[in-house]
């Protein structure tokens, strides 16, 4: 501060001096030197005033610096999520795709579903006697037709697959079953059924003196008695119970009737 106090303070303070000692009459001394000190303590008011305003002009350029280093950051965030905001909105579209697609999928799969079950239904009344009911606590989960159910679409479609593979796989074996039905209007008795898949079943007593066939109709199994078949069945059943030798069972195929499902 005192050098640039001396610096303003040399080219004026020659001039005064010299006023003063030239012209004594015109001023007073004392006012003099009262003028020359107030104009000291302006000079040096101004200079301390300009060393403030460079001080604070320094912090200014330094916050200015710093606001538009944040302003910049800002930007990149704000095009940042723009550009987020945006791939968000794709996914969101994309999702909203699967979304549709994964209900009319569903829709059919519903539609189809109640589609197989009536078919189920339609097969169920041929079912031998001992398989319809094996399968008939899986069919009830299935619940009425049209009617709704508390049963989850998937475990609905896993029920009526596994209820279409046991049909399937006794179709296509041959099986030994004991099975009670009546017989020429006769009263209920037992026999032993040799079923050959849903076609054809054979049946005869445990002394092997009555025997028939048996073939499906619309309202269930027709059997029909013809004990001269008797002895093949006989042997038939002895070899489901591996107590003879295998061999070409003779047994007569009835016609079949057209059953419509």
């Amino acid at each position: 501060m005192i050098m640039p106090f001396k610096t303003l303070l040399f080219p004026t303070f020659l001039p005064l001096l010299w006023l003063a000692s030239v012209c004594p009459s015109m001023a007073n001394v004392k006012e003099t030197r009262q003028l020359i000190e107030e104009w000291v303590q302006t000079q040096l008011l101004i200079s301390e005033e300009s060393n403030q305003w460079r001080a604070e002009k320094a912090a200014l350029v330094d916050l200015e610096e710093a606001l538009s280093q944040e302003i910049e950051e800002l930007n990149k965030s704000l095009a940042t999520f723009e550009s987020e905001e945006s791939t968000l909105e794709e996914e969101r579209a994309k999702l909203m795709v699967r979304k549709q697609d994964a209900e009319k999928s569903t829709l059919a799969l519903y539609e189809g579903l109640n589609t197989l079950q009536a078919e189920i239904d339609k097969v169920f009344k041929i079912l031998p006697a001992p398989l319809r009911n094996k399968l008939a606590p899986f069919r009830e989960k299935l619940g009425e037709q049209g009617k709704e159910t508390d049963l989850p679409l998937r475990k609905r479609l896993e029920t009526a697959v596994a209820i279409l593979q046991s049909i399937h796989l006794f179709n296509r074996s041959v099986t030994m079953e004991r099975v009670e039905f009546t017989l020429d209007e006769d009263k209920s008795r037992e026999f032993l059924v040799l079923y050959f898949g849903l076609g054809v079943a054979y049946f005869v007593n445990e002394s092997g003196t009555i025997a028939g066939f048996g073939e499906p109709t619309e309202q269930g199994w027709k059997w029909t008695r013809q004990d001269d078949l008797a002895p093949e069945i006989s042997t038939g059943i002895d070899m489901m119970n591996n107590r003879t030798l295998p061999r070409f069972l003779e047994l007569s195929l009835p016609t079949p009737e057209r059953i419509d499902q």
